[in-house]
């Protein structure tokens, strides 16, 4: 064996330009499938860093008659799951809420802190770095508030000092101060850059769908069992309280895919898309071999000559392909690793679990498996197609040509058909993944992005709330306290130069919803309380709409004579109106709305209605949804919105924040351009788009070079032909024409295959784009025209050159 790598590492340094070209090309087919790989392994593959994390699963509680609704779970759902009628060894949820933390210093720091309920930590079973979780005592109805910290929170305000345990922990927002009992271990993040949590309670009127739920089944219970366990908990919730059951089920998934998201389907296509054109690389790389072989020939025929036998002279070709598959294995890697760095500092690593993309051992033994499969896949057909061609053959003066020709020139034919065909797809799909993206980008999201500043802030209850023993505080003052906390902030904000408008809701697009989903009922019409209808509620204030860019194509929107004392008023959107007032006018309705049960009021008259905004994701439509005034419905976490005169309104943050901290000084607040918060939803659609056409480009790129190649070597093997047909009479036209269309053939049956290979991939992730047909012709037609013309530029050059031949200097070679 070492004698044979001894032997290919010497044959391959005397061609030097081989070498290097079919090293080089599947470097880049390796390289990206294992840049690929390694994204894929570190979102989807890496186990989570739980004790036996495969029975980790989030649960939702979805509604089974097709209304939408926010998927989490309610403190009662979550109850009924830890009974011993359910085979999970525990059920816990959290629930989000922004805040803001006092340092010892007296300086603030935004942060995000969730309330758990019982048993929340000893679902992921890690050790904590210092002090203990909560007791079940501590999640007791009106038990004194305490406080878990994140590793990561322990370090960077107390430098990770033990003695932290037993300390005040303080909020500007929410209880006034909390004893520290915990600090996790550095691997708990669940949910995600969770900073503290709180302790939490479940009582029996805990029928807000506000928690996202987590659980651990017990080991080796099938997932059928816990669903039909499930399903009876969900009935008796419904048999005791009615509509919080009824038509709703509980749905659980592996925490990481819960984690990821829909970012899988994105690195599974990409995956495939690396994969294909690893594929055209090692084409490529045969090719060159195929058309090596005929050079080698005479060797081949001396070693058979001597006694070589056909296995020991494939098991030497294939040592050949196997040096060149381990050098473009190992090159490629040195790609990976760079192209995963340089992906990472463009946005990809503020998707889910890709902030650390380690390239170990999964990745190491990937690659090496690739390594082999190249080696066997590029090496085989020509080593086999060397040893089984007759001694006679190879000694024969013209054995050159004959081991090119009959199946050897039909398999470098095919060869380039199937480098066609890939192109092809993978230009197709860079062609709908840039116009998808482009779809995105030209979606109508309802409102007007450009020129406004957002932020959020959380109103201090210290300004709402009197002190222990002040007395009651009712709905009214606290809305009066809110709206005069926030005049207050607006005339300042007003008042930077350059500011337009102001206004505030509970729930920025693509923000963290604060709103919810409730039942309505339309007066006058009747309520199905088997299926109610339901509608996003948003709060938001009297200059929200215009502030936004929101258009309000009937009625009005709100005034200063929307208060708390005067008739409770709404405006819906186009699609409430429509799938719930149909041809009816919708300014002459009123609705309730509520939860769990569709309430008799407040009664609330439409005023208007607005056009649909787009909450969730800029692919996916408006919901039914209203908007009720924060003069009639305060809310204490407040989303700004500054409307500024700029395009790129940016350089007005800094203005912004110190107007902003000139009344709450120790509130911290991170305005960003709403254009850049539209961006980052799309930050999944760019990567996959980005990486499709670096991957196209390649493609067209090998393609080329593997075509050139092909036909600038099957013209050389033809021109004793070429120079026989000239001398006879034959023209340079007749010559390169005779060339051309030979390649021609081959253009149209690659063209025809990579057209089918094509739509039956877009047809089969169809459903990952949007407002892209599979069958979209301008799109095929147009990957088809690119690689074709590239083909024809590919055969063009090596016919030219055979047709301009001085036939007399081959006559005289031959």
């Amino acid at each position: 064996m070492f004698q044979d790598l001894t032997f290919a590492v010497r044959t391959l340094k005397r061609d030097p330009g081989y070498a290097a070209t079919a090293i080089l090309t599947l470097a880049v087919g390796i390289g990206a499938t294992a840049a690929i790989f390694s994204t894929v392994n570190a979102a989807l593959l890496r186990p989570l860093p739980y004790p036996n994390s495969e029975n980790l699963f989030a649960v939702y509680t979805p509604a089974t008659d097709g209304r939408f609704t926010t998927g989490r779970c309610s403190g009662v759902e979550l109850a009924r799951l830890n009974t011993p009628n359910v085979s999970i060894v525990h059920a816990a949820g959290a629930n989000r809420f922004d805040t803001t933390i006092l340092r010892d210093d007296g300086t603030a720091l935004a942060s995000v802190g969730y309330g758990v309920t019982d048993g929340f930590f000893d679902i992921f079973n890690l050790p904590f770095a210092a002090g203990r979780p909560f007791t079940t005592a501590e999640h007791a109805q009106n038990a004194p508030p305490v406080a878990v910290l994140s590793h990561r929170t322990w370090r960077e305000l107390y430098g990770g000092d033990p003695a932290v345990i037993g300390k005040t922990f303080r909020l500007a927002n929410g209880p006034p101060s909390m004893t520290v009992v915990g600090v996790a271990g550095p691997d708990l993040d669940v949910p995600h850059h969770a900073d503290f949590w709180l302790n939490f309670s479940i009582g029996p009127q805990s029928t807000g769908h506000g928690f996202d739920g987590y659980l651990r089944v017990k080991p080796g219970v099938r997932l059928e069992r816990i669903e039909s366990e499930m399903a009876a908990a969900m009935a008796g919730i419904a048999n005791d309280y009615g509509n919080l059951g009824k038509n709703r089920r509980y749905v659980i998934r592996p925490l990481v895919s819960a984690m990821v998201g829909d970012l899988r389907s994105t690195l599974i296509i990409v995956l495939g898309a690396a994969a294909m054109l690893l594929l055209l690389a090692s084409v490529n790389v045969m090719n060159l071999m195929l058309a090596r072989g005929a050079v080698r020939s005479r060797e081949i025929a001396v070693r058979v000559a001597l006694g070589a036998g056909r296995g020991r002279i494939i098991r030497q070709l294939l040592t050949e392909s196997m040096v060149v598959a381990a050098a473009g294995t190992v090159i490629g890697l040195g790609f990976a690793f760079a192209g995963v760095r340089v992906l990472l500092t463009r946005g990809a690593a503020e998707l889910p679990r890709l902030d650390r993309v380690p390239f170990d051992l999964r990745v190491l033994g990937f690659a090496l498996g690739v390594l082999v499969v190249t080696a066997v896949l590029v090496g085989f057909a020509p080593a086999f197609r060397l040893a089984r061609t007759s001694l006679r053959m190879l000694i024969n003066e013209s054995g050159r040509s004959a081991t090119a020709g009959g199946g050897a020139h039909r398999l470098l034919k095919s060869m380039i058909v199937v480098e066609i065909a890939l192109a092809i797809t993978l230009v197709a799909g860079a062609g709908w993944l840039v116009r998808s993206f482009a779809n995105l980008g030209d979606a109508s999201l309802g409102f007007e992005p450009r020129g406004r500043l957002v932020f959020e802030a959380l109103l201090p209850g210290s300004r709402i709330f009197p002190p222990p023993g002040g007395g009651g505080i009712t709905q009214a003052i606290v809305a009066e306290r809110v709206l005069s906390w926030r005049a207050t902030v607006e005339e300042r904000l007003r008042a930077v130069r350059g500011v337009t408008n102001v206004a505030t809701t509970a729930t920025l697009p693509f923000g963290t919803d604060r709103d919810g989903v409730l039942y309505v009922g339309i007066q006058g019409l009747p309520v199905d309380p088997e299926h109610p209808q339901v509608a996003r509620a948003h709060r938001v204030s009297r200059e929200f709409f215009e502030a936004m860019g929101i258009k309000v194509v009937k009625g009005r929107g709100f005034s200063a004579d929307d208060r708390m004392s005067t008739t409770p008023v709404a405006v819906v959107n186009r699609t409430f109106a429509r799938r719930y007032l149909g041809d009816r006018d919708p300014l002459a309705h009123q609705f309730t709305a509520g939860y769990p049960d569709v309430p008799a009021a407040p009664v609330m008259t439409i005023v208007g209605v607005v056009d649909d905004v787009k909450y969730v994701s800029v692919a996916e439509p408006g919901d039914p949804a209203y908007y009720v005034p924060e003069a009639q419905g305060a809310y204490l976490a407040q989303a700004f919105v500054v409307d500024t005169s700029l395009a790129n309104p940016t350089p007005l943050a800094a203005a912004v924040r110190s107007a902003f901290m000139s009344v709450e000084p120790q509130m911290p607040i991170a305005p960003r351009a709403m254009t850049d918060v539209v961006d980052a939803s799309l930050t999944r659609q760019r990567l996959g788009m980005t990486l499709m056409l670096l991957f196209a480009a390649a493609a067209l790129g090998l393609a080329a070079v593997g075509i050139y190649g092909v036909i600038a070597y099957a013209s050389a093997q033809r021109m004793g032909e070429v120079a026989t047909r000239m001398a006879l009479g034959a023209t340079s036209s007749d010559v390169f024409w005779l060339l051309m269309n030979q390649g021609r053939t081959l253009a149209i049956v690659g063209t025809v295959a990579g057209l089918a290979l094509a739509y039956g991939g877009g047809r089969a992730g169809s459903s990952l784009f949007y407002e892209v047909n599979a069958t979209d012709p301008w799109i095929l037609l147009t990957a088809a025209s690119i690689v074709v013309a590239l083909t024809f530029i590919a055969i063009l050059v090596p016919a030219r050159r055979a047709a301009t031949a001085e036939p007399s200097a081959i006559l005289r070679q031959e």
